[in-house]
């Protein structure tokens, strides 16, 4: 993957542009459209806008605002009226009077640290901080001849994030046309990465997703307690498809073997999609390994999906025994699902998966979160019913979706060949008569291949995250990088960390005999800093 965009170290912005707008103009009255929608601004009740179209109606002005908001959470639009006629792509500084009325003044164009014809050619740390994160929108797009090769030089104003209303001076590989919206980030080296529209499609996709499932997931203890306490009493119909989902809870014994670990990662359910995509391919493969021409293939009927899972759940393998391909605890929850929603009436089922309400705020989520909080639904009966093992299987299988998808959001490639994979899942543990969870996070780190190394050694690292008593909240966390490994443990409770300060010699003396090399053990007080991302993550590289 090559560069598309990058800062030049010489400016060199197009001829022409939009002309500055005095920044004398008297404010604006706006009437809001929706009440709600005062809450798009900060507490101070003040925000930057653009005017994103302007359409004459009934003697007035009605306006579609987009919201650069400060607090963190993606960008809004809001719609207003106004007496007056604003034109799209006005900058504008808005500061809310009551519930339904805003005023707005008039921004100049590209303010006075940034004028349109000075714009940014190098992004000054202290302004613009690693990691941070923008929009721009392009105003301008002119040909650049340079040979054989033919570049584009654009003009973009930065409409959210670090340097709100400054522009900025970028040169294309592509033609990108005016009025795209550009997402970027700061890299440490102070460069700008913006994201290819594929990938932006992609981050949309995955931002949306984990939105979605994280306010519908719930932690799998209720469940599996409450399909524990009401199996044999259930109808009978559904008994084997609740007995498939707790077939899949490890136990601690089992954790503490190799064998039983490798069962539990793959039961998990995380790759269930890609293993049905296998099953789907070996349908498609003749006995003796060989393809199927290609009119045959595409004659195989495959099952309706619903049948695959049905007989997916009843392969379930109890601990100490492999399992099959997409036979794990996604599967049998989606089994479990299908059949609750036999049992109980179309009209009960509406009732049972209310959305959020419309004044209810989201937050923005991005890949990276880790460990994932527990969470119980609020207002389930004191008396177990289908209804609420419908909602907590449902519950359930949004969680396993957003490990799923926070997998997929922090796993990318490089422009320099270099890639970071991430799979992030969770393990339901029975810890003596109770239930429990323990989630996973495992990086792997490809150095890009070089003529030296034509397959460079990856870097490994492991995070656990659990809570099981009498250590209380506990994360470790262990790397390993040719042959040597090294590892650090966080709890809370003093008595667990003397606890771990007495077995790390007996640690290291174990590692030593696996005939790894050792580097530091430690223990610490609290919970560590997140993982680290990789400085490219999610964005094409740029250099300045």
């Amino acid at each position: 993957m090559t560069s598309d965009f990058r800062l030049p170290t010489i400016a060199s912005p197009p001829a022409s542009g939009p002309a500055s707008r005095s920044n004398t103009s008297a404010s604006i009255a706006l009437q809001l459209l929706r009440p709600i929608d005062a809450q798009m601004l900060d507490a101070r009740g003040t925000a930057k806008a653009e005017v994103i179209s302007s359409t004459a109606r009934a003697g007035q002005f009605e306006l579609l605002l987009r919201i650069a908001r400060s607090d963190g959470f993606p960008q809004a639009e809001v719609k207003v009226t106004s007496r007056e006629q604003i034109p799209s792509g006005t900058q504008l500084l808005v500061q809310a009077v009551n519930q339904t009325r805003m005023l707005a003044s008039v921004q100049a164009a590209a303010a006075s640290s940034a004028p349109l014809n000075a714009p940014l050619t190098r992004l000054d740390p202290t302004q613009f901080p690693a990691d941070a994160s923008l929009q721009a929108r392009v105003l301008t797009q002119q040909v650049i001849e340079n040979g054989a090769q033919q570049r584009f030089a654009l003009l973009a104003r930065i409409v959210q994030g670090a340097g709100v209303g400054s522009t900025l001076s970028l040169v294309s590989s592509k033609p990108v046309e005016p009025g795209t919206l550009l997402q970027a980030t700061v890299g440490s080296s102070g460069e700008l990465r913006v994201a290819a529209p594929s990938e932006q499609l992609r981050q949309l996709v995955v931002s949306l997703g984990l939105r979605d499932s994280l306010q519908r997931q719930a932690s799998a203890e209720p469940l599996m307690a409450q399909l524990e306490r009401i199996t044999s009493a259930a109808p009978e119909r559904i008994q084997p498809a609740m007995r498939q989902v707790l077939m899949h809870v490890s136990t601690v014994a089992q954790l503490s073997t190799e064998a039983g670990v490798a069962q539990a990662v793959k039961q998990s359910g995380l790759f269930l999609e890609n293993n049905l995509a296998m099953l789907a391919n070996a349908l498609k493969t003749r006995p003796g390994g060989t393809e199927m021409p290609a009119g045959q293939a595409a004659a195989v009927q495959l099952p309706p999906l619903n049948k695959v899972l049905a007989l997916l759940a009843g392969l379930a393998t109890p601990p100490g025994v492999e399992p099959l391909p997409g036979a794990d605890l996604k599967a049998s929850l989606t089994n479990l699902l299908l059949n609750l929603q036999q049992q109980i009436p179309a009209e009960s089922r509406a009732l049972l998966a209310l959305p959020p309400g419309p004044w209810q705020k989201i937050p923005g989520i991005r890949p990276g979160a880790f460990p994932l909080p527990s969470r119980v639904l609020q207002n389930m009966s004191e008396t177990p019913d289908l209804g609420s093992l419908l909602r907590l299987t449902a519950a359930l299988l949004s969680r396993i979706q957003h490990h799923q998808l926070q997998s997929l959001g922090q796993s990318q490639s490089f422009a320099d060949g270099s890639s970071q994979t991430v799979w992030q899942l969770e393990i339901p543990l029975r810890d003596g008569q109770q239930f429990n969870h323990v989630q996973v996070r495992v990086q792997r780190d490809d150095a890009a291949p070089s003529k030296k190394t034509l397959e460079p050694i990856p870097r490994w690292e492991v995070r656990l995250a659990f809570d099981l008593e009498p250590l209380g909240p506990m994360q470790a966390i262990a790397r390993l990088y040719k042959g040597k490994v090294s590892s650090e443990f966080w709890a809370e409770r003093p008595a667990t960390l003397n606890l771990l300060d007495s077995e790390l010699g007996r640690l290291r003396d174990r590692l030593l005999a696996k005939g790894l090399s050792v580097g530091e053990l430690s223990w610490h007080q609290g919970t560590p800093p997140p993982p680290r991302q990789a400085v490219q993550q999610n964005w094409v590289d740029e250099i300045t």
